[in-house]
């Protein structure tokens, strides 16, 4: 029952009789709306629940609306307007400008070079992300277990990865968690991140996977990469040692997903049959890139 043109009003944000609310797709856990009216064009994210403790990429408005503030004026993401808590009648709201364009579907190159961009900068702060072999696996071990009759399961079980080293990065940056073509909108004025909704600190090489993973493109109803794209997003990506550390922890990031997608593909059998066999394509996807992993050492 959120009303974002009478929340704008409340906060003091213009917000005239001519101004219109237009649903966006969001997730599972908010509301977006763009706001446009009085010179303004916003978007306004309404936080209504909270993710569950199970999945990988939590729902945390503050962190959101931080990792906007510390993104704000350098052409990577959104523009913040204003972040408002909880109240007694309405969740967490995060305000931002609209950035007009389309979901990205462009050269990869132009990918790494905002992911770059990204990592560069100086932050701390935020919550502290699994980022060595070990805690990775960990991470995955915490998520529920699919019925053991799953046969998807039973080979995940037999392809997790052997830890040969255990380090977590030289240095932690911030990391957007759910980096993927998905979350990048490109326009005239460039490329941006979106849904900056479970950042934390951590290392370079997640948000590489992410990008690359042949997991998340099915889920966002892509064809994955092939090795020439693959290979053009790490040279223009650039850092021999961020691209190190992801050869160190693909293995072990991919196990995790693996185990996601598989344990998703069942929680949503009954509810979402489509998003169901998505996820069941992306389990086997990323189940294959593990037995290359486990071929080649």
């Amino acid at each position: 029952m959120f009303d974002p043109l009478a929340f704008l009003r409340s906060v003091g944000l213009a917000c005239g009789s001519e101004s219109v609310a237009e649903p966006l797709a969001g997730g599972y856990w908010n509301q977006v709306f763009r706001v446009r009216g009085d010179g303004r064009d916003l978007v306004v994210k309404h936080f209504g629940g909270s993710s569950v403790e199970s999945s990988l990429f939590p729902v945390l408005p503050d962190d959101e609306a931080r990792a906007l503030d510390v993104l704000a004026g350098r052409g990577v993401a959104p523009d913040p307007v204003g972040y408002y808590p909880a109240g007694d009648d309405h969740g967490p709201v995060l305000v931002y400008t609209f950035f007009a364009g389309q979901m990205w579907d462009g050269d990869v190159a132009e990918a790494a070079e905002l992911l770059s961009r990204i990592h560069s900068v100086d932050t701390a702060g935020f919550r502290s992300m699994p980022a060595s072999p070990s805690a990775i696996l960990d991470d995955a071990d915490r998520l529920p277990r699919p019925p053991g009759d799953d046969g998807n399961w039973r080979r995940l079980l037999d392809l997790r990865p052997a830890i040969a080293i255990d380090e977590a990065p030289a240095k932690r940056v911030l990391v957007h968690g759910d980096f993927s073509a998905g979350n990048m909108i490109a326009g005239p004025d460039g490329v941006r991140c979106i849904d900056w909704q479970c950042p934390g600190m951590g290392d370079a090489a997640e948000d590489l996977w992410s990008f690359l993973s042949p997991a998340f493109q099915i889920l966002y109803d892509r064809e994955p990469y092939d090795g020439h794209a693959v290979a053009r997003f790490r040279l223009a990506y650039g850092d021999d040692g961020v691209l190190a550390r992801l050869d160190l922890l693909s293995p072990c990031l991919s196990y995790r997903f693996a185990h996601y997608c598989c344990f998703r593909t069942h929680q949503l059998a009954e509810v979402d049959p489509v998003a169901s066999d998505r996820y069941a394509r992306a389990t086997i996807a990323e189940l294959d890139v593990l037995a290359r992993h486990q071929a080649v050492r």
